[in-house]
């Protein structure tokens, strides 16, 4: 057995910059990840980088393609899909290649890769790809192993050829027809970009709106801008069969009491992440999870199991790599610098890359509800964005939550061009306790899309 100060179980947006910033403290740290390829985790891998540069790729298209408005016109449009995937998977690469260079370089890290499990409550079992294993031990072990794509239980499933979010992303080809199982993030984003690339694509969600966390406006207004673009949508549906022949697919879907069949070349399955807490025989250490398998922690993000923590998406909660990365600074500052940071609190920032985006901070109108508080709701169509007539991007909606007592700006919802940029601007005057007031007053550059925050909060009464 290997005895070092610090073990972290996954390369992934908490664990590489803390397995740094504690090897730079002079601790002897190991960082395992179970594949090569996966150095990284999901973000820079299969989620935000290839999925982000996909879906660049796909907005071009857009534009080409609704370039009439404009009075500019172009001869058909050809897509040279490999070329376009070879882009993304270069910055994939680009982006890994230059993260294994730093971990290499990283005094007192040693990065190992094969399969973790916990064989005691600090004692870490190493599998490698042939077999062999490898004992560590530490005071401090680090979970930030992650999550998958969850595959539901559908009649017929195991005999279709079916993607996840990852694999959608390795296809060689469009889709000529594209089901999306699941109407929220991942399925929107991914289903609206190879809609913009040619595919037919139809989307099935079980609730009766899409992204149902979200404000009933918010929802529908994102419903709307992906309808205008051709894309169809089953709500309140329920996939119960798939079967395939002749590379068709065909969903059997039931909505209350009717059962009807959708057909098409490809089947999307975007109906949440579990996490991989399943693989780590927490048993073992005795650490304790909930009946979602998401390990539990205390405000330090430490579990139950004095020395072991739990950071990123396996501990539940906002599955966000910005999240991820402030759970690694919470940890960081409490062990390094003896401070007492909480992730009680926190902002939650997040962007959701449609096109429009929709950019949220805060609470929504559906909190403010639940909570019981006294506040104003404030909201513009996206047509009165000037830059976004002038663009002529005039979809979407801006929308923000004030408190009557205090005039503080408790949350907003943008869905416009560069609508997650706009949520920051305005998730800074929240942290820098502006008021509400002071946006409807402040200065903006023109013709700018921050400008017209101006014109939101002059809606207050």
């Amino acid at each position: 057995m290997k005895k070092v100060d610090a073990i972290i179980i996954g390369s992934g947006q908490a664990g590489n910059p803390l397995a740094m910033s504690l090897a730079y403290s002079g601790m002897k740290v190991i960082l395992i990840e179970k594949h090569q390829l996966h150095i990284g985790g999901t973000c820079l891998n299969d989620g935000c980088t290839p999925s982000k540069t996909l879906i660049a790729s796909a907005k071009v298209a857009h534009i080409i393609n609704t370039s009439e408005k404009h009075g500019i016109t172009t001869e058909k449009m050809n897509i040279d899909f490999a070329t376009t995937q070879k882009r993304k998977d270069k910055i994939v690469l680009d982006s890994r290649k230059g993260l294994i260079k730093r971990l290499e370089e990283t005094k007192n890290l040693e990065v190992i890769i094969g399969t973790a499990s916990f064989s005691d409550a600090k004692i870490i079992t190493v599998t490698d790809k042939n077999g062999k294993t490898q004992e560590y031990t530490a005071e401090n072990i680090f979970i930030n192993a992650g999550c998958r794509p969850m595959i539901p239980e559908i009649e017929g499933l195991e005999n279709v050829k079916y993607y996840d979010s990852t694999s959608l992303l390795e296809l060689k080809e469009i889709p000529k027809e594209l089901i999306v199982l699941g109407g929220s993030y991942i399925g929107l984003e991914l289903g609206q970009a190879f809609s913009r690339l040619g595919a037919t694509t139809t989307i099935v969600e079980r609730s009766a709106k899409l992204m149902s966390k979200e404000d009933n406006d918010v929802a529908e207004s994102i419903l709307e801008c992906l309808e205008n673009e051709g894309m169809q949508f089953h709500f309140n549906s329920e996939a119960i069969k798939v079967s395939e022949k002749d590379g068709e697919i065909s969903v059997t879907i039931k909505k209350g009491a009717k059962e009807t069949q959708i057909h098409g070349s490809h089947l999307f399955i975007a109906t949440g992440r579990i996490p991989n807490s399943d693989l780590l025989n927490l048993e073992n250490a005795r650490i304790k999870a909930d009946e979602n398998g998401h390990v539990l922690v205390n405000n330090n993000l430490e579990t139950n199991v004095k020395g072991v923590f739990a950071l990123g998406d396996i501990k539940g909660g906002p599955q966000f790599t910005q999240i991820a990365y402030d759970d690694f600074r919470i940890v960081r500052d409490n062990i390094l610098h003896s401070k007492k940071r909480s992730y009680k609190n926190r902002p939650i920032p997040y962007c959701m890359y449609t096109d429009p985006q929709l950019g949220r901070i805060g609470i929504s109108e559906q909190d403010a509800k639940e909570q019981k508080l006294d506040v104003e709701i404030i909201s513009i169509p996206g047509r009165r964005i000037t830059r976004g007539i002038e663009s002529g991007t005039t979809e979407g909606l801006w929308k923000a939550i004030i408190d009557k007592k205090t005039n503080k700006i408790l949350g907003a919802a943008i869905i416009g061009s560069e609508g997650g940029e706009i949520a920051t601007v305005l998730q800074m005057a929240m942290q820098g306790n502006h008021k509400a007031t002071d946006i409807r007053d402040g200065i903006f550059s023109h013709p700018s899309y921050s400008e017209s925050l101006n014109t939101l909060f002059d809606q207050l009464k």
